[in-house]
C-alpha cells in the first residue's frame, strides 16, 4: 500500500478550533503521525461541543459533534493538564521525540505553559515549530483574539469591499478563513521540514489570519498601498466589465460570467447571445467603448441571458469555448458529480453501519497516500498508549490520573 508523502513524521498539535486543527488534520490526511493535546480539566477543543450554524444543528447521531472529526480526523489524541510540572515533563517528552508543533493559542497562554519556541527548541534543535495567531506575533494587538470573523474577515477590508454600496457589511461563512488558511499553514510547515533535510537547519514558522486576507485582498490592498484609494465596492448593475458579471437565468438560477479579456471573446460571445450584429458595432468594437457602454450591456445581457436557463447557457458557453461559471448552493455542491468524480468527499463509517460524508483535503498525489483513515479520536482516547510509547509504566499512569495530569 503506497504511504503518505509525511509517512514518520511526527506532529504534536497543542490548538483549539479551527486554524491549526484543521492544518495539521491535512497533514495527518498526508500521513503524519499527529497527537493532538487536549486540556481535559476544560472538556477538550471546544469544537467538541455541538453547536447549531445560522440555526441548523449537526447530525445528533455523530458524537460529541460532527466538526470535532472535520477537523481532527487521523490524529491520536491525549488528555493533558501541561499546566501542571509532570504535563510539562510529558509536553517535553512528545516534543523531544517530534518533529513539527504546531499551536494557535495565545502566546501569553503559551508562554504560562513553557511550550514557547525558546523553551522546545532547547528540548529538540531540529524541532519545526509554528505558531499561528489573529494579528501576528509583534504590534499592539499582538495579543489581541483573533477569530478569523475579526482578524480574516473583518480587519483585512474583505468584509466591507465584498459588501454592496451603501448596504451593511456581509457576515463571513462559519470556518472560512480558518479553513482557506490551514493548507497554506500545512504547506509552510511542509517546506520548514523540506529546508531541515536539505539544510539541517530547524525553525519557527509563523502565520497570522490578519496577513492570509491582506494577501488574499492583493488587488484592493495594492491599490490603496499605491494610489492611495479604495477600489470601488462591487455593484453589478454597474460593473465596467459587462462580461465579468453575474446574470439571472429563465429558471431563477445565477450564473457568472468571467471574461476579462473581452477583446479576445467579444466575436464569439456576440455569435453566443445571439447578437452577431454587435461584433463590429462602433458602440462595442473595442474594450474601452464597451466599458462605456456598460450600463446599457448589463440591462440587455439581463433581458437576453434571462431567456434561456442556466444549463442552456452552459452547454453554449463550452460550444462557444466562453468562461462561465454557475453560481451553486451547498445541496447542489454536495451532489455535484464533478466534485464526486474528482474525490471532494468521501464516506467515513462512523459507528456499524452508520455513516457520514466528510471533505477530502484539496491536494492529491499520484503516487503517495492522501485519504482518511479513522474519525476523530474521543477526548483522551490515546492517553496510555502514548505515554507508554514515551517509555511511562502502568504505575506511572496511575499517579498521573491520580493527581489530574492526564486523563
Amino acid at each position: 500500500m503506497a504511504k503518505g508523502t509525511l509517512d514518520g513524521v511526527k506532529v504534536v498539535e497543542f490548538g483549539h478550533f479551527l486554524l491549526v486543527p484543521t492544518a495539521t488534520a491535512i497533514l495527518a490526511d498526508w500521513g503524519a503521525d499527529v497527537v493532538k493535546i487536549e486540556n481535559f480539566r476544560t472538556g477538550g477543543d471546544p469544537v467538541r461541543f455541538p453547536s447549531a450554524i445560522e440555526g441548523q444543528p449537526p447530525p445528533t447521531f455523530i458524537k460529541p459533534s460532527m466538526w470535532i472529526h472535520y477537523f481532527n480526523r487521523n490524529k491520536r489524541g491525549i488528555g493533558l493538564n501541561v499546566m501542571t510540572d509532570h504535563g510539562r515533563e510529558i509536553l517535553y517528552k512528545l516534543v523531544e521525540r517530534a518533529d513539527v508543533f504546531a499551536t494557535n493559542f495565545d502566546p501569553r497562554a503559551i508562554e504560562k505553559a513553557k511550550a514557547d519556541y525558546d523553551t522546545l527548541k532547547k528540548v529538540n534543535p531540529r524541532l519545526i515549530y509554528c505558531q499561528c495567531s489573529g494579528y501576528g506575533s509583534l504590534g499592539p494587538d499582538r495579543h489581541k483574539p483573533g477569530f478569523d470573523y475579526a482578524a480574516w474577515w473583518a480587519r483585512s477590508g474583505m468584509m466591507d469591499r465584498i459588501s454592496a454600496p451603501d448596504a451593511s457589511p456581509r457576515p463571513q461563512r462559519a470556518g472560512l478563513g480558518d479553513n482557506l488558511s490551514s493548507p497554506a499553514i500545512a504547506g509552510a510547515i511542509a517546506a520548514a521540514l523540506f529546508c531541515r533535510e536539505r539544510t539541517g537547519v530547524a525553525q519557527k514558522v509563523e502565520i497570522n489570519l490578519y496577513h492570509m486576507a491582506v494577501w488574499g485582498m492583493s488587488f484592493d490592498i495594492g491599490t490603496a498601498l499605491n494610489q492611495g484609494v479604495n477600489l470601488k465596492q462591487t455593484d453589478r448593475r454597474e460593473v465596467t466589465n459587462a462580461l465579468w458579471n453575474c446574470y439571472r437565468t429563465k429558471d431563477g438560477k445565477w450564473i457568472m460570467l468571467v471574461m476579462p479579456q473581452t477583446d479576445r471573446y467579444w466575436p464569439a460571445f456576440c455569435k453566443a447571445i445571439g447578437k452577431p450584429e454587435w461584433e463590429k458595432d462602433a458602440r462595442f468594437d473595442s474594450f474601452a467603448k464597451r466599458i462605456e457602454q456598460n450600463k446599457f450591456l448589463i440591462a440587455a445581457l439581463d433581458e437576453i441571458l434571462g431567456q434561456r436557463t442556466a444549463a442552456e447557457w452552459e452547454s453554449i458557453a463550452q460550444e462557444f469555448d466562453l468562461v462561465l461559471g454557475r453560481i451553486q448552493t451547498p445541496m447542489e455542491v454536495a451532489q455535484d458529480p464533478q466534485a464526486w468524480e474528482n474525490g471532494f468527499f468521501e464516506e467515513v463509517e462512523y459507528a456499524p453501519g452508520k455513516t457520514f460524508k466528510m471533505i477530502n483535503s484539496p491536494v492529491r498525489f499520484s503516487e503517495s497516500e492522501s485519504r482518511i483513515r479513522s474519525i476523530a479520536p474521543e477526548l483522551g482516547q490515546h492517553t496510555e498508549e502514548i505515554l507508554l510509547e514515551l517509555g511511562y509504566e502502568w504505575e506511572d499512569l496511575a499517579a498521573l490520573k491520580k493527581e489530574g495530569t492526564i486523563l
